[in-house]
């Protein structure tokens, strides 16, 4: 079972990543620069001019969230379909915490950017939606 999770985190956090770069590609509003962003921690700021590194930290996080999660679905012993849908939840509830993080650094959108925040729950989403996908109770 972790090691659905472990490859749900990582194909899962890939995917949104690839959407949130291309949402700033086109739009130009930085959703992937905040997705990547560690300025406001301190150890890591050092990085933050290598999109790689900030790019395998975000990946390290989606796999320590998705291993995290589906554990936590082991022991509560939800149905498939309320997994599913807790693991939306779960995903989006994320994503809103994490958006406010975005008046910590110069290079992200402003916190009141209702395009921004849109984009970023939508890749939020698509990030729950796909992890779910690799949710497999064990009997």
């Amino acid at each position: 079972m972790k090691w659905r999770a472990f490859i749900g985190g990582i194909i899962s956090g890939i995917i949104m990543s690839v959407f949130l770069k291309g949402i700033e590609e086109l739009t130009h509003l930085r959703v992937y620069t905040l997705l990547l962003n560690v300025d406001y921690i301190p150890l890591l700021k050092r990085v933050t001019s290598n999109e790689q590194l900030e790019l395998i930290l975000h990946l390290i996080v989606a796999v320590i969230v998705s291993v995290v999660w589906f554990v936590v679905l082991q022991k509560i012993n939800l149905t498939k379909k309320k997994s599913r849908t807790a693991t939306i939840m779960m995903a989006m509830c994320i994503g809103l915490l994490l958006y406010p993080s975005t008046i910590m650094s110069e290079r992200t959108p402003s916190l009141s950017s209702l395009s921004s925040l849109g984009f970023w729950l939508l890749g939020h989403l698509i990030f729950g939606m796909l992890l779910s996908l690799f949710y497999k109770r064990d009997k």
